[in-house]
């Protein structure tokens, strides 16, 4: 192999590992807890019917670790709060919305 050769290997494994380490540490940082998702539906569970605000409160508090969720996951969560809903209804209707899928 020549000098070349090996410079491309050796910087095609370099990426590689980036690449990998990223996406490891990334998957471990979006992961939202069963109390992470309590919190978010008991949040919710004490917001008056139709009060848009209080759920995007609910909804923003439950943004940690760096987590910014899409419009579509935020709907789905908004979506779990019609009409007056016990928590555990809630948090059953939560558990359905894509909760690691976060915008970078």
């Amino acid at each position: 192999m020549s000098a070349t050769e090996i410079l491309k290997s050796a910087f095609t494994l370099a990426l590689y590992i980036t690449a990998t380490t990223t996406t490891l540490a990334t998957a471990q940082e979006a992961t939202f807890s069963e109390g992470e998702r309590l919190g978010l539906a008991a949040c919710l569970s004490k917001c008056p019917d139709n009060d848009k605000a209080c759920n995007n409160r609910c909804i923003s508090n439950s943004q940690t670790k760096g987590r910014v969720w899409g419009d579509d996951v935020r709907a789905c969560i908004r979506g779990c709060r019609v009409g007056t809903q016990m928590k555990d209804q809630i948090f059953g209707c939560i558990t359905g919305c894509r909760l690691d899928r976060i915008v970078r």
